[in-house]
């Protein structure tokens, strides 16, 4: 054919049948003989005719489309988590939109309006430090949603998160069980929820050490160079940390980055661990600890709960809390005599970032 759109029509022409017996092979909503079936799926092939998919669906009450909003995806954990949700979705046949909010409550509102406009089945939803506009307009709205990785006391949603609070405590207690006594955090800021439950999981650490354990908080926001340079000026302080947890891989690439231009070395100076397992925690030397995030896991468990709402089985909203698994490498090691010595409580605080 030489003109231009191929449609549904033409197909059913050239195969010498009606428009709705090439609907029904399409979409499989009633048996098809394997005859006609074999002459309409020729046709399609040789005009090379592609269905309009959310046309379709739109037509039965779903688009086959769901939208996930991520704050970004720079971090290896909410990559990986991102391209697990997109598996799940689409082995169920759903398409996926993807939008960001960068950690801004108005970009959220404002994402989640064009994906309703959409038209999408439901939404997976990593939400900003103050999503409440975006929660109340998905419920006013009846779509479906499941949030992941911010705990919340709102009942009108599923919810899927892991124990952050857990996870921090039990990794501080391993490094303090090892002689760690002075331990620097880097975050993104310390107002995030995922960083305020960490912040009680290591102050529960904290309270159980047989020593005192001085901790400083380095926040990186959006000014990476004044975060470099705090770090910098703490590792060269009187009492510098023994050891550095921070929140996910790209922040500990920046911790790595800057030990190697002040010349400290890992583990030797100060140990390293992060939220977080990048593919290059294994190349780099020292190879990185980490603290494994499970993305496998939370992706199918909230690909269940979204399944479900789409279908509208009704049932109690869930809160879903998965664990974490921490992996010591040759990146954290007992501090040495010489670093250890300096007493707690020495280490200056450090200029905060913007948040």
């Amino acid at each position: 054919m030489t003109r231009g759109k191929v449609t549904i029509s033409d197909v059913a022409r050239r195969a010498k049948v009606s428009v709705g017996t090439v609907s029904h092979v399409l979409t499989g909503s009633i048996n098809v003989t394997a005859e006609r079936r074999e002459r309409v799926t020729r046709a399609i092939d040789a005009l090379g005719y592609i269905p309009n998919v959310h046309a379709q669906g739109l037509r039965r009450g779903h688009s086959m489309v769901i939208g996930i909003c991520f704050p970004y995806v720079t971090t290896a954990y909410l990559n990986a988590l991102s391209e697990a949700i997109e598996r799940n979705a689409a082995r169920d046949g759903y398409g996926v939109v993807h939008v960001f909010s960068r950690h801004d409550p108005e970009a959220e509102l404002k994402r989640l309006r064009e994906l309703i406009r959409y038209r999408v089945d439901g939404l997976v939803l990593f939400p900003s430090s103050a999503p409440e506009r975006a929660l109340d307009l998905v419920a006013a709205k009846g779509l479906p949603v499941v949030t992941i990785e911010r705990t919340s006391d709102d009942a009108r949603f599923d919810q899927v998160t892991v124990d952050n609070r857990r996870g921090m405590y039990e990794a501080a207690a391993r490094l303090i069980a090892l002689g760690h006594r002075r331990l620097l955090v880097a975050c993104r800021s310390r107002k995030l929820a995922v960083n305020r439950l960490r912040a009680l999981g290591l102050k529960a650490a904290q309270r159980e050490a047989p020593s005192p354990v001085d901790v400083v908080t380095l926040e990186v926001g959006d000014d990476e160079p004044r975060f470099r340079a705090a770090l910098g000026d703490a590792m060269r302080s009187a009492a510098p940390p023994t050891a550095i947890i921070t929140s996910n891989s790209h922040h500990a690439s920046l911790v790595y980055a800057v030990l190697r231009e002040i010349g400290a070395e890992v583990p030797e100076a100060v140990s390293v661990l992060t939220f977080d397992d990048p593919e290059w925690s294994r190349i780099v030397d020292p190879e990185l600890s980490v603290i494994r995030q499970p993305a496998g896991a939370m992706a199918e468990e909230a690909w269940r709960l979204l399944a479900r709402r789409i279908a509208k089985r009704a049932q109690p909203t869930e809160a879903v809390a998965l664990g974490q698994e921490i992996v010591f490498r040759a990146s954290v090691a007992p501090p040495h005599a010489d670093v250890a010595k300096a007493p707690p409580h020495g280490l200056r605080r450090a200029p905060r970032s913007p948040e």
